[in-house]
């Protein structure tokens, strides 16, 4: 059976894309079959999908549209995949977005030289191919704008997400070595100027050179330096975890409606 996309889990919607791309070839003869067996009680549904395909511009220009989709959009279900984990990403989440701002960027304009890969074998007019590529532009024109908003004033947790990467040692090469530069990181004024120092000359660059291919454990890293950098590592323990997303709330409140549906009377 087809995925069935769900209104609060956006992956699912890629999914059935996905699976609906894969499997566009065999829509035409199935669909005819229904209609055949359904005769005069077809389904609304199955009859407008039936004029659909029966129109070859328009099953084509939806063959072509699906495999954009469902090839383009992997990069975001991965990033969905990620943000939805139980896994901490909390000092990675800015760049995560940056990341993802400069693969929409780069994938706004599709030219037609690009596309020709989704038009092979097909018997489509060059103004339908041409019209294919305006809307996957104008899409990812749409995308861009509203992530540039979310990174911008759209989202008031960004100048914390922002500064919150100076915990990992990663970040410290480009990140500001003065105290009073994290404004937005709850008590970090109350931090020495010496702790923050010794980390970023020493203590940070030294355990990116220890570490295996620059992975270092947070975890490990801030406990090990309780005693050397009592208020910076209090800090980094505090803020580098925090929960940025509320995935398994959302699944367990859709959990308990299966368990107490309205029409339940008693439990």
């Amino acid at each position: 059976m087809a995925p069935n996309p769900c209104a609060t889990r956006w992956n699912s919607w890629f999914t059935a894309v996905q699976y609906h791309s894969e499997h566009f070839g065999v829509y035409k003869e199935f669909i005819e079959m229904e209609v055949d067996t359904c005769g005069r009680s077809a389904p609304q549904s199955v009859e407008r999908l039936h004029e659909m395909l029966q129109n070859p511009d328009m099953a084509q220009s939806l063959q072509v549209e699906t495999s954009i989709i469902s090839k383009k959009c992997r990069r975001v279900i991965q990033l969905l995949d990620i943000f939805q984990s139980r896994r901490p990403v909390t000092t990675k989440v800015f760049d995560y977005l940056e990341d993802l701002h400069t693969h929409i960027v780069a994938n706004a304009q599709l030219q037609y030289e690009a596309g020709t890969q989704y038009f092979e074998e097909l018997d489509l007019t060059l103004a339908i191919k041409n019209h294919i590529l305006n809307k996957v532009e104008q899409a990812y024109n749409n995308a861009e704008d509203k992530l540039s908003t979310y990174m911008s004033d759209g989202q008031p947790a960004i100048n914390f997400l922002k500064e919150v990467r100076v915990f990992d040692p990663r970040h410290t090469a480009f990140m500001d070595e003065s105290v009073v530069s994290y404004k937005y990181i709850p008590c970090f004024s109350a931090v020495p100027t010496d702790e923050l120092d010794a980390y970023f000359i020493h203590l940070g660059p030294a355990a990116l050179r220890a570490s295996a291919r620059g992975v270092v454990y947070l975890d490990v890293f801030w406990d090990g330096l309780q005693e050397r950098m009592p208020v910076l590592s209090v800090l980094a323990k505090r803020y580098k975890d925090v929960i940025v997303n509320s995935a398994d709330a959302e699944r367990s409140n859709s959990i308990y409606k299966l368990v107490l549906c309205s029409r339940s009377r008693s439990v």
